[in-house]
C-alpha cells in the first residue's frame, strides 16, 4: 500500500527585512503550523500581499524561513543542502499562474510534454510516446499533440502546463492561481482536470488562489493575522 504525501510546518516563522534599516523588519509568518495531505486539494487563501506566493517558495525549499520546521513525510525540507534541495525539486511540479511564460509557444504540444519529462528522466522512445499519449489522454489534450502552442486557448494552455508539470509523476503539485483569468467554462474545465488528476494519482496537490468559488472541493487554508489557519 502507498504511503499517502504529508507536507507539515511546525511553528513556521518567516521575517522579510523592511527596504529602510530605519524600520522594524517585516513578519510574514509568526510561528504557524500546519498539515496538509493529499486525501484531498489543499487550497490557500488570502489577499494580495499576505504570502501565498512566498508559501509555495518555502514549501519548494527555494526560500528560506526565519525559524520552525517544513516536513516531507519524515524528510525535513527547510535545512537542505544543494543536492538534498536538487533531488527534493526532481519530487515537485510546478504551474505558474502565467503558463505562456514557461512553455514553448513555438513548438508542439508533444514537443513540451517530451521537453518536460526529459528534465527530470530519461525512457526509450517508444516508452516515452506511450508516456505522451496517455498525459494528453488524462489531461484531454490529446487531439492537440502536433498543434503549437501558441495557437492553444487559455485553458488548453492551463491544462498543458499542469500535464507538463506532473508528466514524471511527482510526489507534490503546486498551483499558483491556475483559474486566474478564465471564463467560467475554462474554469470549470481545468479544476475538473486537477480534481481528475488527485483522484486518480498519490499526488498532493496545493493550490494558492483569489478565486473562491472553486475551493469547495478541498481542504481550505487562509493566511490571516501571520497565520495559517485551516477552515
Amino acid at each position: 500500500m502507498v504511503s499517502e504525501t504529508k507536507l507539515q510546518a511546525n511553528e513556521l516563522t518567516k521575517i522579510f527585512a523592511h527596504p529602510s534599516k530605519k524600520k522594524t523588519n517585516i513578519p510574514l509568518f509568526a510561528g504557524t503550523s500546519f498539515v496538509m495531505t493529499a486525501d484531498k486539494i489543499n487550497f490557500v487563501i488570502g489577499p494580495s500581499g499576505s504570502g501565498k506566493t512566498t508559501l509555495i517558495k518555502i514549501l519548494m525549499s527555494i526560500e528560506p524561513i526565519n525559524a520552525g520546521e517544513i516536513f516531507l513525510n519524515e524528510q525535513t525540507i527547510h535545512s537542505l543542502t544543494m543536492k538534498e534541495r536538487n533531488s527534493y525539486l526532481q519530487k515537485i511540479g510546478y504551474m505558474n499562474q502565467f503558463p505562456a511564460k514557461y512553455l514553448s509557444l513555438d513548438s508542439t504540444v508533444w514537443f513540451n510534454l517530451a521537453q518536460a519529462f526529459f528534465l527530470h528522466s530519461k525512457l526509450s522512445r517508444e516508452e516515452l510516446k506511450k508516456l505522451i499519449q496517455s498525459t494528453a489522454s488524462l489531461f484531454s489534450i490529446e487531439h492537440l499533440l502536433e498543434q503549437r502552442t501558441n495557437f492553444l486557448s487559455g485553458g488548453e494552455l492551463r491544462r498543458l502546463s499542469i500535464a507538463c508539470s506532473t508528466i514524471f509523476q511527482p510526489k507534490i503539485l503546486f498551483c499558483d492561481e491556475p483559474t486566474a483569468q478564465l471564463d467560467e467554462e475554462n474554469k470549470k474545465a481545468v479544476m475538473q482536470t486537477i480534481l481528475d488528476l488527485q483522484k486518480k494519482t498519490n499526488c498532493l496537490i496545493l493550490i494558492s488562489t483569489h478565486d473562491q468559488s472553486i475551493i469547495d472541493v478541498g481542504n481550505v487554508f487562509e493566511i490571516k493575522d501571520r497565520r495559517i489557519i485551516k477552515w
